[in-house]
């Protein structure tokens, strides 16, 4: 495959707003140009009330706000592919700054999820005769302002003819910046048609826990869909799938990278908005919550097990005697450990423990520290990082009142 195209429709009605919003993080994000997924945003002839979505929310006055900010599409369309520095805040101050569009009122939800797929399918069908499109390597992305019972999100990706839909005004796109959402789906879903197009899907490749991948359902809890765009990651077991279905990994590199994009929009807007606030965290078998900030991060059992120990002397431990902490961090990585060989745990907290050579320790310690950085932000992280001066104690600093530790840790 050297090309896939990605065709975006948007209602013709619709006035320009959330969708030019999310569709100008996609034009400026690396490789939008050169890269072999090429995304195309059309207007169509469809859903003609679209148009008066924005007159009048429950019978009220829209009220207009005066044209003193750039809109996100506007700033967005006046910065060069060249000058876009995403390590410089002065571009995050920007999207500060810059009026997202308002919400849609939300859709109503009259019809099933599979019933929307099949009307948005016809609308994909009408466009691909009348512009030529029959190769095969395409997807048509259909913006839809009508909701379903079901209440999905976004949804399809048919292995045949492959199509998907995503709601612009569902309840989920109501606050923060739903551009960045609406944009991460954008990229999601062509990387779901070629690499988790099963007709089963939800039961074959969906996750019911909320993890952070792309795959996550969030069926429990819909806000949760926000994650996604904080943790821009795809888990282990569904990249093993992607290379098992021989999905192409140019393909791969470019569509993370604008998760990765999104990401790095979202942390940097909140640095510069929240009023920052020591968040609370919770400690589970196989990650950290954090719950006041709808993230979760996930770290390997031996990750996990060092942050436990870490956590658990708030005064600190030192490399040079980490080997007094051996049976407690035995027990903390038998709860993480998931294998079967019992004899692994000795030999993992024996290497860890070794105080001739504390390299595994460093490293492990590193891998942490990197994790957190990229999910909570280099701010906020401060709080959470184990850290300390050269030969001294390194410790975690935050407040023991803020954090929790799940049942599974009762020792």
């Amino acid at each position: 495959m050297t090309e896939y195209n990605v065709y975006i429709l948007r209602p013709a009605s619709l006035p320009q707003g959330i969708v030019e919003d999310a569709y100008s993080i996609i034009e400026h994000s690396k490789n939008f140009e050169n890269g072999p997924v090429k995304f195309h945003l059309h207007s169509w002839d469809y859903e003609p009330e679209a148009g008066s979505l924005e007159e009048v929310a429950d019978n009220e006055e829209l009220t207009v706000e005066p044209l003193e900010k750039m809109t996100v599409y506007n700033l967005l369309q006046s910065a060069s592919h060249a000058s876009l520095d995403l390590s410089n805040d002065d571009l995050f101050r920007q999207f500060r700054n810059a009026e997202v569009s308002p919400p849609l009122p939300i859709g109503k939800r009259a019809v099933s999820v599979n019933e929307l797929l099949a009307k948005c399918k016809e609308i994909a069908s009408a466009f691909r005769k009348k512009n030529g499109i029959y190769e095969k390597n395409n997807l048509v992305i259909v913006t839809t302002i009508n909701g379903n019972t079901n209440n999905y999100f976004a949804e399809g990706a048919d292995v045949n003819t492959p199509t998907a839909f995503v709601q612009i005004n569902h309840t989920v796109m109501q606050e923060g910046n739903p551009q960045l959402l609406l944009a991460y789906y954008m990229a999601a879903m062509p990387l779901k048609a070629l690499g988790f197009n099963d007709p089963d899907y939800i039961n074959k490749y969906a996750h019911f826990d909320t993890k952070g991948c792309m795959n996550d359902l969030c069926a429990d809890n819909v806000y949760h869909l926000r994650i996604k765009t904080k943790t821009a990651d795809i888990c282990e077991e569904c990249k093993e799938i992607l290379t098992k279905n021989e999905v192409p990994f140019s393909v791969i590199k470019q569509l993370r990278g604008i998760f990765a994009l999104v990401r790095k929009i979202q942390i940097n807007i909140e640095d510069f908005e929240q009023d920052w606030a020591e968040p609370t965290m919770i400690i589970e078998a196989t990650k950290l919550s954090f719950p006041d900030n709808g993230l979760v991060l996930k770290l390997a059992p031996k990750e996990l097990a060092i942050y436990a120990l870490f956590m658990m002397n708030e005064e600190g431990i030192s490399y040079t005697e980490i080997d007094k902490h051996k049976e407690s961090l035995k027990k903390l990585y038998g709860i993480c450990y998931r294998g079967e060989a019992l004899s692994e745990i000795d030999s993992v907290v024996n290497s860890l423990c070794e105080i001739s050579d504390s390299d595994n320790l460093r490293q492990t310690i590193s891998r942490c520290n990197s994790k957190i950085k990229r999910t909570l932000g280099k701010k906020m992280s401060e709080f959470f990082l184990i850290e300390g001066l050269k030969g001294k104690k390194r410790r975690i600093k935050c407040n023991r009142d803020l954090v929790t530790f799940s049942d599974i840790w009762s020792l």
